[in-house]
């Protein structure tokens, strides 16, 4: 991607959105905090490395995040409706700008799985040499084939 002001400006929203939770927390707030889909890229992302993950968020928050995506109830009333309007409200007063963003909103249903289709008996593998001095011997298959539905 050439341009990246995307990803910065998500990067950016990401350490607001911790620094509401931080705010929450010292002031005794007990509001589910809801990312939008931006942030929310940035927040697995930060995941991704666990050590770090760790590490900064002990330092800006005190305390490891758990990231539960297993409620996904947007219905009016429901934990992630109401944390949500919450966190919008709480996000333009603390920093007078729109916490909707354009490409980063819920826009329905989430997508199916991604489901694997096995492959046929009649597989094929080919060898792959490694670029040391050490050959080894690698079986891959020749394809695969996966369905998203």
């Amino acid at each position: 991607m050439k341009n990246d002001l995307f990803i910065k400006e998500s990067v950016a929203r990401y350490r607001g959105f911790l620094y509401l939770i931080k705010k929450n927390k010292e002031e005794g707030i007990k509001r589910f905090c809801v990312p939008t889909y931006d942030i929310d890229l940035i927040w697995h992302s930060h995941q991704l490395q666990p050590v770090s993950y760790c590490k900064d968020l002990s330092e800006a928050l005190g305390k490891v995040l758990e990231h539960d995506d297993t409620d996904s109830d947007r219905t009016k009333g429901k934990k992630l409706d109401v944390g949500f309007s919450g966190t919008t409200r709480q996000w333009e007063v603390t920093f007078g700008t729109r916490y909707w963003k354009a490409g980063a909103m819920y826009r329905g249903n989430a997508p199916s799985p991604i489901t694997n289709i096995p492959l046929s008996s009649n597989i094929t593998f080919k060898k792959v040499v490694s670029s040391n001095e050490y050959p080894q011997e690698i079986s891959l298959p020749d394809r695969k084939v996966m369905e998203v539905i």
